[in-house]
């Protein structure tokens, strides 16, 4: 057989077409296996378990359990949990196939104007960017970035197509996947609102009648709207509309801004992080504008007006968490890949985007094994004390409440809910109220931190605490971590003898 016929082979074909796509999930795959396993990798992710756990035993959010999280995103993590096992490495594998999802998509669109290279490179600079950003296990942009990911190749795919109908497919679709994302978490609202305007903008420039093309643009709206729409209607048949709009939607306008100096803080580590990241997607948005014929004429504002919108996403909370700059990784990778024409500039940025994000990895990104055996520490310490009482977790891993199924005594199972100042009026009760209710209810055992991971503690909640610990609860174990220790208090007539720790610091939880 020559080499010629055996080219012409179809497997061959099938081959040469599929290791791109082998090549991104393999390195994904290597990437974030490191953190497989480990319970307490982040701390956001912890509660969106407990509370899809607690779902499907039929515990109701915002009502049983409070966050501002749509409902959907808990929707995904009970679904996770019916896969059975832990639940937490497995949330962690469906986090890296949506990883994995996002790449590709990354990889499709810079492959309309670039090299199978420059795309690959983007393709794995979104991945390892993720790690930089508090992205290394289920944060909500892992998994709603793969839906928009998926609405911007529609919207690229709109750019081909000349006729109406084509495009109008192409924007339901892109619809329903960003009206998904929206139930995962609300701030990627912006990219829907942009991506929709660049549908309707589409039909109109295909030549779409004005009126079908009014109707086209109402579908599309209610398409983005209707899982949020179900969501509604649901709680509204349960009795708990107003738990529901209140959490959902007037909560975040009641929270208190962080101090300006705290906000400054948290861009400069967004900005440090992601220089090389921003730098090269510039550089890379220069490129596109400057060849803007042809096919790319239509791409560049769609890439430019996506990224201007992430960043817009990127704001609408007040407030710069790294990892709501996560979103904003997408459009990033995806321009900054243009950036890579030419063979000794393209290199140099090439290694920008590859390079840049191993400087800033998190130290737990190593600690999967510590994580595991801190974390069974804790548990074994616990559970003797919450058979038949309440565990109350005033700062630490929320996945304890999880391993150690323990009944939760407040609402409010996320520390940062009653500890942190700028909730005091976003929570629909008063948390020093609800801090006494909850120590009034003696919990069997507590768990504080030598450290607040918040900028700022509210001193009332934390002076009640101090005050409990102090009374009625003997200092059982003491579990270091990377960043912190971690307390762990049995009530005092629950535990036989004397206090098996000495330590003057845990009496005053930060």
């Amino acid at each position: 057989m020559t080499t010629r016929t055996m080219l012409q082979r179809p497997a061959f074909h099938w081959l040469a077409a599929a290791w791109p796509y082998a090549l991104i999930g393999l390195v994904t795959l290597l990437v974030r296996s490191p953190t497989f396993g480990n319970p307490i990798l982040d701390f956001d992710e912890q509660l969106y378990l407990l509370v899809g756990d607690r779902m499907l035993h039929g515990h109701l959010p915002y009502v049983d359990l409070w966050d501002r999280k749509p409902v959907g995103l808990f929707a995904l993590y009970a679904a996770i949990r019916l896969l059975g096992g832990s639940g937490i490495i497995q949330y962690q594998l469906i986090a890296t196939a949506c990883v994995v999802i996002a790449a590709w998509f990354v990889r499709a669109i810079v492959r309309r104007h670039m090299g199978e290279i420059p795309a690959i490179v983007a393709a794995v600079a979104y991945v390892l960017m993720l790690n930089v950003l508090h992205g290394l296990g289920g944060q909500t942009a892992i998994f709603y970035n793969a839906l928009t990911a998926f609405a911007a190749w529609c919207a690229c795919k709109a750019n081909d197509a000349n006729t109406p109908g084509r495009i109008a497919a192409l924007a339901l679709a892109a619809m329903l996947a960003l009206g998904l994302a929206i139930q995962i978490k609300y701030t990627v609202i912006p990219e829907g609102i942009f991506f929709g305007c660049w549908f309707v903008w589409r039909l109109f420039a295909a030549g779409e009648r004005l009126r079908r093309l009014l109707g086209i643009a109402i579908a599309m709206v209610l398409v983005a709207l209707a899982p949020t729409g179900l969501a509604l209607g649901a709680y509204a048949l349960a009795g708990h509309l107003d738990a529901f709009l209140f959490a959902n939607f007037t909560s975040i306008f009641l929270r208190q801004p962080f101090p300006t100096q705290v906000r400054n803080d948290q861009i400069s580590q967004v900005v440090a992080c992601c220089m090389a990241l921003l730098t090269t997607a510039g550089v890379g948005l220069f490129q596109l504008r400057t060849h803007a014929h042809g096919r790319v004429y239509a791409d560049f504002p769609l890439l430019a007006g996506w990224w201007v919108s992430a960043f817009a996403g990127f704001g609408m909370l007040g407030d710069f968490y790294d990892f709501y700059f996560l979103p904003v990784v997408l459009p990033s990778v995806i321009l900054g890949a243009f950036a890579l024409r030419g063979e000794r500039r393209g290199f140099t940025f090439g290694c920008l985007l590859l390079l840049w994000p191993c400087i800033f990895i998190p130290a737990n990104y190593f600690s999967r094994h510590q994580g595991i055996l801190q974390t069974s520490r804790m548990v074994s310490a616990i559970s003797p004390y919450v058979s038949g009482h309440c565990l109350y977790i005033y700062d630490g891993p929320t996945i304890l409440y999880y391993l150690t199924n323990a009944c939760i005594p407040t609402r409010f199972a996320f520390p940062d809910h009653l500890t942190n100042p700028i909730e005091t009026r976003a929570l629909g009760v008063d948390p020093v109220e609800e801090e006494r209710r909850v120590l009034a209810s003696q919990p069997g055992a507590i768990v504080t931190a030598s450290r607040s991971v918040v900028p700022r503690v509210a001193p009332a909640t934390q002076a009640l605490v101090r005050e409990a610990l102090v009374r009625d609860y003997v200092l059982i174990a003491r579990t270091p971590t990377i960043d912190r220790t971690y307390y762990i208090w049995a009530r005092r007539d629950l535990h036989p003898g004397p206090a098996p720790l000495v330590d003057p610091r845990a009496a005053n939880p930060q």
